[in-house]
């Protein structure tokens, strides 16, 4: 079970995300409207709704076992949009860091242009490759707002935003919907079509966001 002092860790850690988004979402969120103040969230409680949505599907309930495992402490973030950060980061076997902070690989994300929410991801090493075949990338979901859930799967690279692979658009209604980014992806990281690494997440990325 993952300590408090860990997720302390990953507080840290998620400012660093942050940083690194602010530059992703440059220029995209410049027309946005001002954030409204967040609701106080459980990312506890919430990540037990995502039990029931993984029902059926192993690796999707493997991946929220991990996270109703621990304690959740993490305040969710008030961004602008079209991007809302998961303040929970991803963890996988290529991402960066030490023994005592682990492999900090990326975030899931939650966008909403052209009046089309969808689920997405962002990460290293390099770029996100284009030819997926024998990587899969999900999202499993739930709405607070009107109890709809689903597992989808991240498909779409480039689509709305640069470096962010994503979901087709999804009608999860108005409101508060939790979500936790698990699986694996591929990743370019050379000129050539076989300079390729695939990144498996062993700990998924997990937020709240407004639909």
């Amino acid at each position: 079970m993952m300590q408090r002092s860990t997720l302390g860790r990953l507080a840290a850690l998620f400012t660093s995300v942050c940083a690194a988004a602010a530059v992703l979402f440059t220029g995209t969120a410049a027309a946005a409207p001002a954030p409204a103040p967040a609701p106080a969230v459980d990312l506890a409680g919430a990540a037990l709704h995502l039990r029931a949505a993984a029902a059926g599907n192993p690796e999707a309930q493997d991946a929220v076992e991990r996270l109703i495992g621990a304690p959740k402490d993490i305040a969710t973030p008030v961004l602008s949009l079209p991007g809302q950060i998961f303040p929970i980061p991803a963890y996988s076997d290529t991402g960066q860091g030490g023994d005592v902070l682990g492999q900090l690989y990326g975030a899931g994300v939650a966008t909403n242009m052209n009046n089309e929410f969808r689920f997405g991801f962002f990460g290293g090493p390099g770029s996100i490759a284009d030819n997926q075949t024998g990587a899969e990338l999900n999202v499993v979901w739930y709405s607070m707002a009107n109890g709809t859930s689903g597992i989808t799967r991240l498909d779409q690279n480039n689509k709305v935003i640069p470096t962010v692979i994503s979901t087709a658009p999804l009608n999860v209604g108005k409101g508060m919907v939790v979500g936790a980014v698990y699986g694996s992806l591929w990743h370019k990281v050379g000129p050539k079509d076989t300079d390729v690494v695939k990144s498996t997440i062993w700990w998924p990325s997990m937020g709240m966001v407004m639909s």
